[in-house]
């Protein structure tokens, strides 16, 4: 992984016990297999790691499941369909019906996608629809400068652009299929006279749909003996009778097979054969437009017919909608987030991070640790000092074999305190080893309060002590002894020994005799975090009241106090990477 030292990922390994669960209900043999997989430590370095292993920031929890939920244990769902350009709320009806585009004045520039605005044209043209006042109107782009007056489209109104430019389209195909129709007719045509220019797509798919409609309805005539059940949505008993009682000439018209469809053969039935002359005639004109004159990828998938070739057929491209989803979990349905209602609100009506109920893990070295921690306050000067200490340490270039103690430090976003258990292999998985070691495995980190209750209780201050004996000499890490303590943090201390990259005789070897690449230089340590909290059940408030006025004619209401809820999860934290790699 190319990130920068130290960092922590957190694993949800949901999707990997789901997927196997299928494969446990189809043999005994699988089954045994994936609960001694889920015995093993958690290899970062698997296959399977890199779909599993997120930043805390970007995941989610469902309180319902007590679990971590990564962008593949969720479902999404759309709330609401909305324009950017002018937030209007789009039902779904009118989505299905118009197409997911804004059917406001709401258009993007087919050069460089930015919004349109409708300006005003002082003199009037002869592009100008007929029947229009004097003003007249057209799109242009701010940043591009382009504008509907190059492919000579005005508009009559500032409003109802997109009525306008659907009756003007119509008009342009109109009369290009009666010039086709005239140049056909006419014989003599000279040899300064263009080409015959192929028809439309819109002309093709109305030909297509013409044709295909006539030949269905003449390969399967009605037959009026014949009794079709569609038609009258009759049960399955009458349809059976009436097959039973039919006369014997129905029965076979109805037996016999149908006639097979015929394909389109010309351009007025839908089918646009390959012509050497309208492809001579388009490579001459893509000679002569050049580079800058042809339509980019990008530029060909918003238009409506994606085989437009040149700039100048590029017309105004309709905004598309956005969409406003919520997120539920894929196991129990519980909603994990659901945005406002609202268009221009940017709130969030249900929204549970993993950030406020999963405590942040942040790893550093003790040799980088002579800075002020960030739960307390840092002046100018210290975080000066900060900097240049914290830069003497470079996690990049470990020494193999050489024992490395690290800060291991849990925040507790949680407003109860925490019981906190860490597990980590004795040896890291891969093939670089490492031996890992953590002080003290099991500690306590106190609730998320007021950040005024630390400075107002004097007589439990958890204020970081300092790390000295008198003479300026550091105090040595203690095993079962936690290094710091704060208002919801706690520190400990994990010494970690590198393996070597080339092996050595000292037992830190790689366990293959291949060589390692930059990869395997990584040490990665993978921990297990199990965590142990009270909490008060949220109504219990309101079961005690009803307990207190029912008297005999309520029912029994049951005894809510604390209840214990365990959490567990594995992290991986990227501590350096080895020298000579």
């Amino acid at each position: 992984m190319a990130q920068q030292f130290p960092y922590t990922y957190y694993a949800c390994c949901v999707n990997i016990s789901s997927s196997s669960s299928i494969a446990q209900k189809r043999s005994s043999r699988v089954a045994t297999a994936h609960e001694e997989d889920e015995d093993r430590t958690f290899d970062p370095r698997s296959p399977r790691a890199n779909y599993s292993l997120y930043p805390l920031e970007h995941l989610l929890y469902c309180d319902d499941c007590q679990q971590i939920r990564c962008p593949r244990c969720y479902t999404e769902e759309i709330v609401a369909w909305y324009c950017p350009s002018c937030l209007f709320d789009v039902p779904n009806t009118q989505v299905r019906t118009e197409g997911n585009r804004c059917q406001r004045n709401c258009y993007n520039c087919p050069i460089c996608t930015s919004p349109l605005q409708v300006n005003p044209l002082e003199h009037s043209s002869h592009l100008a629809p007929e029947g229009s006042s004097g003003a007249s109107y057209f799109l242009g782009c701010p940043y591009c400068n382009w504008s509907s007056l190059d492919i000579g489209v005005e508009f009559a109104k500032h409003t109802g652009i997109t009525a306008q430019l659907a009756k003007l389209k119509s008009a342009r195909q109109s009369q290009a299929k009666k010039e086709r129709h005239e140049r056909a007719e006419n014989k003599d045509i000279k040899d300064t006279d263009p080409p015959n220019a192929p028809p439309t797509h819109d002309d093709l798919f109305t030909n297509l749909r013409s044709f295909y409609k006539d030949t269905l309805s003449s390969t399967n005539p009605v037959n009026p003996l014949s009794f079709d059940p569609t038609l009258y949505n009759s049960p399955p008993s009458v349809t059976r009778l009436m097959n039973l009682y039919a006369p014997p000439s129905a029965k076979r018209a109805k037996a016999a097979k149908p006639t097979p469809m015929r394909e389109a053969h010309s351009p007025s039935e839908g089918f646009l054969p390959l012509s050497p002359t309208t492809e001579d005639a388009t490579i001459a004109r893509m000679a002569q437009a050049g580079w800058d004159g042809l339509t980019s990828t990008a530029q060909r998938v918003q238009q409506q017919h994606p085989t437009t070739k040149f700039v100048d057929d590029l017309w105004p491209v309709q905004t598309r909608l956005l969409t406003r989803r919520a997120k539920r979990c894929a196991t129990c349905r519980h909603i994990l987030t659901k945005p406002d209602s609202k268009i221009s609100s940017t709130r969030y009506r249900i929204r549970i991070l993993a950030l406020d109920k999963i405590p942040r893990l942040s790893i550093r070295a003790l040799a980088a640790h002579n800075t002020p921690h960030p739960s307390f306050p840092i002046t100018v000067s210290s975080t000066a000092s900060s900097s240049t200490t914290a830069s003497r340490f470079e996690y990049e270039s470990l020494r193999p074999g050489v024992m490395t103690q690290y800060l291991l430090t849990l925040h507790n976003p949680l407003f109860e305190p925490i019981r906190v258990t860490l597990g980590t292999p004795a040896v890291t998985p891969g093939n670089l080893a490492s031996r890992v070691t953590v002080l003290c495995p099991q500690f306590e980190v106190g609730a998320n309060t007021d950040v005024w209750d630390e400075a107002l209780n004097s007589s439990a201050a958890l204020s970081s002590k300092s790390k000295t004996q008198p003479g300026d000499a550091p105090i040595q890490a203690e095993a079962g002894k936690v290094w710091e303590r704060g208002r919801n943090w706690t520190s400990v201390v994990v010494e970690i020994v590198p393996g070597f990259p080339g092996g050595a005789p000292s037992g830190i070897v790689p366990r293959t005799g291949e060589e390692l690449n930059e990869e395997d230089t990584v040490v990665e340590v993978p921990v297990f975090v199990r965590l142990e909290y009270e909490y008060e059940h949220p109504d219990a408030a309101v079961f005690e009241k009803m307990r207190e006025e029912g008297g005999a004619k309520v029912l029994e209401v049951p005894e809510l106090g604390k209840q214990t809820r365990e959490v567990a999860f594995w992290t991986v934290l990227g501590v350096g990477k080895v020298a000579g790699g």
